[in-house]
């Protein structure tokens, strides 16, 4: 007998875990599956002739779902315990954009908060927008465990990071226009409604905001992330 542990991105409800569970029961081999909400994932236990491969397309016929096997990382020496989950590269991405941006109004002899916030915002919906093309389908799939309109459709799930990288290029280019700021502040919104709601039922899900590059936890840095945007970009839209 064998157990095997593994992470399913995209699940967000009961429902979805039964699809899984379904699946997973019909492969040859396999005796018991526990997959739980709260830690997004679980663990398959049954024969050895049950392989990885097929136990991601078992996953993947249950629907928009991506199986991910902390067995490999195990293997590679890496942690996959509550440990491991952290804001350092957050923090860091973020200190290096305040950094630089402050660079920017120093290098040109005075500092203009009016010139830092859209030069702050470029960079941030760039950067993060990146992280999340790495893994598109990932993200995706992560991000609909709890982005309220993203849960709804998979549409804006895929295309929300586009939707960052034209705003990181809109305030870049056109740094003035009040549409920007006023979409910006309607999407932070409403991922912010969504990040409280998901650290309120202390649901432990992974925040997307830097794709699934990084093991980030969904808690109240996120909230007060989402928070800041928000208020630069209302500042920024009533200036």
């Amino acid at each position: 007998m064998q157990t095997i542990d593994l992470r399913v991105e995209g699940m967000h409800c009961m429902a979805c875990i039964s699809s899984v569970e379904k699946e997973l029961y019909s492969l040859e081999g396999v005796s018991k599956v526990d997959i739980s909400l709260d830690k997004m994932g679980g663990t398959i236990t049954g024969e050895e002739l049950v392989t990885r491969d097929a136990i991601s397309k078992a996953v993947s016929r249950a629907g928009d779902y991506r199986a991910v096997f902390d067995i490999e990382m195990q293997e590679s020496g890496i942690e996959t315990t509550d440990s491991n989950r952290s804001y350092k590269p957050l923090i860091i991405l973020a200190l290096y954009l305040l950094g630089i941006t402050s660079l920017i109004e120093w290098s040109s002899g005075m500092f203009l908060w009016q010139t830092w916030m859209p030069n702050f915002m470029a960079g941030f919906f760039i950067a993060f927008s990146f992280f999340k093309m790495l893994d598109i389908r990932g993200f995706a799939n992560a991000y609909r465990t709890y982005d309220l309109i993203a849960a709804k459709s998979k549409l804006y799930a895929y295309a929300f990071p586009f939707i960052e990288l034209t705003l990181g290029l809109a305030y870049l280019l056109y740094p003035d226009v009040a549409l920007t700021h006023l979409i910006t502040a309607l999407i932070m919104f409403v991922s912010l409604l969504g990040v409280v709601r998901a650290v309120s039922s202390n649901t432990k899900i992974q925040c997307a905001c830097l794709g699934t590059v990084f093991n980030l936890p969904m808690s109240y840095v996120t909230i007060i992330e989402d928070s800041l945007m928000l208020l630069m970009a209302l500042i920024m839209y009533l200036l």
